[in-house]
């Protein structure tokens, strides 16, 4: 007997293709973060503060100028009524003080001859002299001479308040004579 013949085998199908997964990246496990271990905390009793008035926290330093009181007002001026009556009160003393500090020279005396010779002179305020010379003379020099050396020998008192604050020239006339001081 004949057998049959054995079934074809059925083709076996290929092996399915293996699909490639990639692997998962493991995450970063989180690393305990270290606590310090805690220390029995020690407590110191504050002083007690003084009781002050509160006072607005220290900022940076700014400058601010000093402050300065305005200067008063200058006194108001004189009149020129009394200005001019202060120079002329001023101008008579100096008149008398020149003339008492006079000096007549042995020479003058022994000419037996006078005359009077006008100085004219600048003064501060202070009362210094700046200047001195003869402005009109008395047409003997020894009396010019004596005239001038009385008023560069005087000393001056300082100007009055009314009186203006610069320098100012005054005349006087000096009197010489054989027959005076």
């Amino acid at each position: 007997m004949i057998k049959p013949a054995p079934p074809k085998p059925k083709p076996v199908p290929p092996p399915p293709k293996s699909v490639v997964h990639p692997k998962p990246t493991p995450k970063p496990v989180p690393r305990p973060i270290p606590r310090p271990i805690p220390h029995p905390a020690v407590h110191h009793p504050l002083p007690p503060k003084p009781l002050l008035a509160k006072t607005p926290a220290p900022q940076a330093p700014v400058y601010t100028p000093p402050v300065t009181p305005p200067a008063p007002p200058p006194p108001p001026a004189p009149s020129p009524a009394a200005r001019q009556s202060a120079i002329d009160t001023y101008a008579a003393m100096l008149r008398a003080r020149v003339q008492a500090n006079a000096h007549v020279p042995d020479s003058v005396r022994m000419m037996h001859v006078g005359g009077t010779a006008v100085i004219s002179f600048r003064l501060t305020p202070s009362g210094h002299l700046l200047s001195a010379q003869v402005a009109q003379s008395s047409g003997i020099g020894a009396i010019n001479r004596a005239a001038l050396k009385t008023v560069e020998d005087t000393s001056f008192p300082p100007f009055t308040k009314k009186m203006p604050k610069h320098p100012m020239t005054f005349d006087v006339s000096v009197h010489l004579s054989a027959h005076s001081g």
